[in-house]
């Protein structure tokens, strides 16, 4: 918005009315992402049974290895790609 020179008080009534929008907006936003955790509170409370991992078992960076004899699959005991272009091991006595 360009205003002359003088118009104060309407560039005031300007910036009070964008204010006071992004005010609201704020607070709906806040009030709905309130509303939202409510509902997945009362989810989760019904359902006693959904078993949540711990956060280490979540990580994307665990590869997950297949036995070559049976065929089943397992979590690999240390995160892949984790000594990366490090010759010799990266250190880990190789």
């Amino acid at each position: 918005m360009w205003f002359r020179h003088g118009d104060k008080k309407e560039k005031k009534k300007a910036q009070n009315k964008k204010n006071r929008f992004q005010q609201e907006l704020f607070q709906w936003l806040r009030l709905k992402r309130a509303e939202e955790q409510r509902v997945k509170d009362i989810e989760k409370a019904q359902h006693p049974k959904a078993v949540e991992r711990a956060p280490d078992e979540v990580n994307d960076k665990v590869a997950v290895i297949r036995n070559r004899l049976t065929g089943q699959k397992r979590v690999s005991r240390e995160r892949w790609n984790r000594f990366a272009g490090t010759s010799g091991g990266g250190g880990r006595g190789l």
